[in-house]
């Protein structure tokens, strides 16, 4: 007997693809027995319904300001409430959905007044601490958005809407033990950590760079240029650097909203040609940059935000054997010393961070053992298929199969 179609439906405000934890989520579903729809709420050209591989894609395009705006004010105003119920009733109709599965918190109270009016379950995915993201964004910290957005408002939101939903993923361990402390059920959080899927991975090429490798030892960053990642410390710490190792080059592959800020801050730096900005890249292109570097960076700024989620580069510069230097998060500096692939360094302190990178820079030996451990400790279990299990666990008790 063919067992009948379980459907979920994917909600999420942002082009896809790229979104790697979305697509790993979703295919590993469908690998599965799984059917799964992916309703991406953005200014996409692309064709409004596609297929990527299994996993169907539709596209509600609108500007990417009206969408900003109803991000900002779900908050305080459900117009993101009403255009999420009417889209979904809408594929409801077309191809009937068993559950929701809801990207990031501020889609979880739209998600819940569209899974109740059709009487289906709802999955929050919390890929990070939004509430005390919104602490640290330039749009929510200056002038509009600082006027509307209230952080302790959103708080108030996560605490009921994280008990509404019918089960809630998130990205690492110290994000479940927070909401726990907060008095949500250890059963209700489930834990999906960003890990690499090693099977696309080792599919995408590391086709040559021109970064200057050949003359330079390469200090790398890719992902987001925002307030949260510390960026501003790698730039200060270059001089030092540079003084005590003329050959290191500083390369950041990214963008974001303080990229112009970072480029005047090289500018003004005295070693500026030491320092690379490349622009935004595809994802499967930065494993070519992460195959040309000497040590993979993370900076970010220990918050409550950064101590409660996990960026996929620390996986990805790993599983390409590159020691690294990262700040004191809890979760970087957990899995760094479990790994023993990297070293870490007091957050926010840019002698610390030189120091971290300079040490890693004089024993090359030492740095080469890290990234072979860090390689291993990936294909071992920081992977996606043996991270992803619990994910599959959690739709076969919401969705039974008959």
């Amino acid at each position: 007997m063919t067992q009948p179609s379980r459907h979920i439906l994917m909600i999420l405000d942002q082009d896809f693809p790229p979104d790697l934890r979305v697509e790993n989520e979703a295919r590993t579903l469908c690998a599965e027995g799984y059917e799964v729809t992916i309703m991406a709420i953005a200014p996409d050209k692309r064709p409004r319904e596609e297929w990527l591989g299994p996993i169907r894609i539709i596209r509600e395009r609108i500007p990417a300001q009206l969408r900003n705006k109803m991000r900002g004010l779900a908050g305080t105003i459900p117009l993101l409430h009403l255009f999420v119920r009417s889209k979904v009733r809408r594929i409801h109709a077309r191809y009937p959905v068993h559950a929701l599965h809801a990207h990031d918190l501020y889609l979880f109270g739209p998600a819940l007044v569209a899974g109740r009016s059709l009487g289906i379950p709802v999955i929050g995915d919390m890929h990070e601490n939004w509430v005390e993201a919104l602490r640290s964004y330039a749009w929510s910290t200056k002038a509009p958005g600082k006027w509307v957005v209230r952080p302790e408002r959103w708080q108030v939101l996560e605490d009921r809407w994280s008990r509404k939903v019918d089960h809630l993923v998130v990205v690492i361990e110290e994000m479940a033990e927070r909401l726990v402390a907060r008095g949500l059920p250890a059963e209700h959080v489930t834990v999906v950590p960003n890990t690499v899927r090693l099977e696309e991975f080792d599919a995408w090429p590391a086709d040559p760079v021109d970064i200057g490798q050949g003359d330079h030892r390469i200090l790398l960053y890719t992902g987001g240029m925002d307030r949260h990642r510390g960026l501003e410390h790698l730039v200060d710490a270059m001089p030092s650097l540079v003084a005590r190792h003329p050959d290191v080059r500083l390369v950041l592959v990214g963008d974001g909203a303080t990229r112009s800020e970072l480029e005047e801050r090289a500018a003004r730096s005295g070693v500026a040609d030491a320092i690379l900005f490349t622009g935004w890249q595809p994802q499967e292109r930065v494993k070519s940059y992460m195959a040309a570097a000497t040590i993979g960076l993370i900076p970010h700024l220990k918050t409550a935000h950064t101590d409660h989620t996990i960026p996929h580069k620390l996986f990805h510069y790993m599983v390409m054997r590159l020691p690294v230097v990262a700040s004191d998060c809890r979760p970087l500096v957990r899995i760094l010393d479990d790994a023993c692939s990297g070293s870490t360094y007091a957050s926010g302190s840019s002698e610390a961070l030189a120091e971290a990178v300079s040490a890693l820079l004089v024993h090359p030996d030492a740095a080469a053992e890290m990234g072979i451990r860090g390689h291993d400790a990936v294909r071992d279990r920081y992977h996606w298929d043996a991270t992803a299990r619990p994910l599959v666990q959690v739709y076969d008790r919401v969705l039974p199969r008959l």
